[in-house]
């Protein structure tokens, strides 16, 4: 199973040619690293996979044509059928990875072609950037190709060579991470053959001839390889039209009964449509005569018309005649005056339906004047029960009820009294009139009660004021109160912690002392057993150690200093003994040595016999 390819490296993600060929301006776009061109034969589909892949990998433009022949070469690929004298095209190839964080990096591999029609001669010039093509590197941006110089400006005088060994060292070190040249092109042989060895290494055939002989020149190992490569592809090419032809033979049997049916089909439907021209052509004789008949019943229709019209200038004459005459002008007036009666009735009636409107209006004024009257009334009296309420609040902080003032008072007086009234309609109809009773408000007198209320309660505004600070002072200081009691709470807490602390450490400290007394008495019992041991085996007197561990338990317990006192006078009391103790020692041991000497001496018999042995 073919893993899938990192995300790390770069992959082929556009590539383009302007002005090489027979192309003008083309971009392929690549997905997921591959590549799809379809086409018919002689498309250039080889062609541009010749001029792109891997001619801007190795800048080798002796390995552009694929086939073997030779016939492609950069001077054919720019100048075969161009008449003009110089021409500069371009080639390139875009690469794209994302890194750790997700973030997209571009590599850009391409070729600026310089051709000469007077020296038959096509130069390029390879540049490898970061830029992208198209959106910070333009290589037409006029419309022309972009002329070296400007391209050295654009990515770097740096990254432009003419060389293609330094273009190969460039791309293998920044596209595939090589540093070594051999490596590269290794790899290159590879991309050009990769199953080459597969097919060769048989029977150990390659170890052999490499142990017999001679090496040979890598350039020479590259051209045999590519025409091997060439002869595979050509296999291949030819198996693959075979295989073509084939099926083109069985497509092609089964098309050519699939076009007699349609030609069948076609001639069926020529025929049925040579009838129904037929039948349109004797419609359309049919319609010429029909044509022919209604032109000369037009012609009739046309004389009757003129009858017709001097019928309805003789009418006209008479009727200018009849509206001449009196009889005529007397009815005209009579009219007339219907109109005008007609007319002053219209009038009547929109007076009558305006007075009427009037009325409504004025009826709807009265009433919303009597409930704004109302309201007012209603809202000065809630202001008065609020200002009561804020009087007794007053009264309570201890600000003086006169600062506040008393709240205005508006009654409302009747303007217009309750009235009925009998109106006649211009029809003749009665109608009842009723006005109903209007109340109001003097609003300037209230406005201005209003105003000195308002005024005298700015004036309390300062008394408030002082009141409110004295209000916030007070509050600061019950709040510093508060604080200070928490305090004192908190430190008597915390006293009586230290308090348990303190007896808990007292405790601790007795069983500590108790515990040291113990393990003292315990160390001296074990001091006087010692020594009277050590007394009764080397009868040395060790008072004076006995006498570092005498104490009294129930004063104070054994300083922590004794165990080192003891040390000390023991080791200064027992040197002496010990010193007389190992030259003892080394005595006996010469004496032994004597006797054992003596021994050897007078028995040679028993000179491999152990000491213990000798009797």
């Amino acid at each position: 199973m073919n893993r899938p390819p990192s995300p790390r490296r770069y992959r082929l993600h556009r590539a383009g040619i302007r002005n090489v060929w027979q192309y003008d301006e083309q971009e392929f776009s690549f997905g997921d690293g591959r590549l799809l061109l379809r086409g018919k034969n002689g498309a250039g589909k080889s062609k541009a996979l010749e001029m792109l892949l891997p001619y801007l990998l190795d800048g080798d433009a002796g390995a552009l044509d694929a086939t073997g022949t030779g016939r492609t070469t950069l001077p054919w690929l720019m100048l075969d059928g161009f008449e003009q004298t110089n021409r500069l095209g371009y080639l390139w190839v875009e690469f794209a990875r994302a890194d750790a964080q997700g973030e997209q990096h571009h590599l850009t591999l391409g070729a600026a072609i310089r051709a000469s029609q007077s020296t038959r001669t096509a130069k390029p010039f390879f540049f490898v950037t970061p830029l992208r093509v198209g959106e910070n590197l333009h290589l037409a941006p006029a419309g022309q190709p972009l002329p070296v110089d400007q391209l050295k400006s654009c990515v770097g005088a740096e990254n432009v060579t003419d060389r293609a060994v330094e273009h190969r060292i460039r791309v293998a070190r920044e596209l595939f991470g090589l540093k070594e040249p051999a490596r590269y092109r290794n790899l290159l042989h590879l991309l050009h053959r990769p199953t080459i060895g597969d097919r060769i290494d048989s029977g150990g055939l390659v170890n052999v001839l490499a142990e017999t002989l001679p090496a040979l020149d890598d350039e020479i190992v590259e051209k045999v390889a590519r025409n091997l490569d060439d002869l595979d592809a050509v296999r291949n090419d030819l198996g693959r039209l075979e295989r073509t032809d084939e099926a083109l033979r069985t497509f092609l049997t089964g098309y050519r009964g699939y076009l007699h049916g349609a030609l069948r089909r076609r001639a069926g439907q020529v025929s049925d449509e040579l009838e129904r021209l037929a039948e349109y052509r004797r419609a359309a004789s049919d319609a010429a005569r029909k044509a022919t008949d209604l032109r000369t019943s037009e012609e009739d229709i046309a004389a009757r018309l003129d009858a017709l019209v001097a019928e309805s200038e003789a009418a006209e004459t008479d009727l200018a005649a009849l509206h001449a005459s009196a009889a005529y002008r007397s009815l005209q007036e009579l009219g007339e005056k219907r109109a005008t009666v007609t007319a002053l009735h219209s009038a009547a009636a929109t007076a009558f339906k305006a007075l009427r409107q009037a009325h409504s209006g004025q009826e709807e004024a009265g009433r919303r004047l009597t409930d704004d009257a109302g309201r007012l009334g209603t809202e000065l009296t809630e202001l008065a029960t609020a200002h009561g309420e804020l009087l007794r609040e007053a009264e309570r902080s201890g600000l003086d009820p006169v600062h506040l003032g008393e709240p205005p008072l508006a009654p409302a007086t009747v303007v217009a009294s309750a009235a009925a009234a009998q109106l006649t309609a211009p029809d003749g109809d009665f109608h009842l009139v009723r006005h109903s009773e209007v109340l109001a408000v003097d609003t300037q007198t209230c406005a201005d009660a209003l105003h000195a209320w308002d005024t005298q309660l700015d004036a309390a505004g300062s008394v408030i004021r002082s009141r409110a600070r004295a209000v916030t002072e007070l509050i600061a200081l019950l709040e510093k109160a508060r604080l200070a009691r928490r305090e004192a709470h908190e430190a008597d807490a915390a006293r009586e912690r230290l308090e348990e602390q303190t007896e808990a450490a007292r405790a601790r400290a007795g069983r500590r002392r108790e515990e040291t007394a113990r393990e003292g008495e315990a160390y001296a019992h074990a001091v006087r057993v010692w020594t009277e041991r050590l007394h009764s085996l080397t009868g040395v007197p060790l008072d004076a150690v006995r006498a570092q561990t005498v104490h009294d338990p129930a004063q104070d317990p054994l300083p922590a200093h004794v165990p080192d006192e003891v040390a000390d006078t023991a080791r200064s009391v027992l040197d002496e003994w010990l010193t007389a103790l190992g030259e003892q020692r080394d005595t006996q041991a010469v004496a032994i040595q004597d006797l054992r000497a003596l021994l050897l001496s007078s028995r040679p018999e028993q000179y491999e016999a152990p000491l213990w042995r000798i009797t």
